[in-house]
């Protein structure tokens, strides 16, 4: 109860300069890191990169040969499955399924809106494998109620 009246936030300052393609993961596991001590949270984040090259082509979660070839970067957090973070019922966000959603998006360098369109639609495929990922791996532990279910 104290939770939902007085909600705190946590700052964590990573130095990311010298590889962009760090603060996807650096997100990940703080997330994982939160839930795995016990700090109750509303929903959880799945990040990813996504790159997209000269030529067009777009890969995520890209290695540091890939990363200095690329001309533009897309950092997006998508919300976990709702169905591992979400009570039955609570499945829209105003009106929007939370699916759909994203937390927060990052870019780096020029890309098209349509670059940047395609790059939401791989990471957000993406999310949901990630997603199941974190769900099975945090249901190992189902004494601890703050872990998704």
């Amino acid at each position: 109860m104290m939770m939902v009246l007085y909600p705190f936030c946590i700052y964590i300052t990573i130095p990311l300069q010298l590889h962009f393609i760090l603060l996807p993961s650096a997100i990940n596991a703080a997330c994982v890191a939160l839930v795995d001590a016990g700090i109750p949270m509303k929903h959880l984040a799945v990040a990813i990169c996504c790159c997209v090259a000269k030529s067009g082509y777009v890969i995520l979660d890209p290695t540091k040969l890939e990363e200095q070839k690329m001309k533009a970067f897309a950092y997006l957090v998508f919300p976990n499955s709702v169905h591992s973070v979400l009570p039955e019922g609570s499945l829209r966000v105003q009106g929007e399924p939370m699916e759909h959603g994203i937390i927060t998006s990052a870019t780096h360098g020029k890309m098209s809106v349509d670059d940047y369109f395609y790059c939401l639609d791989r990471g957000l495929a993406a999310s949901a494998k990630l997603s199941d990922f974190l769900r099975r791996n945090l249901q190992l532990h189902p004494t601890n109620p703050s872990k998704a279910r």
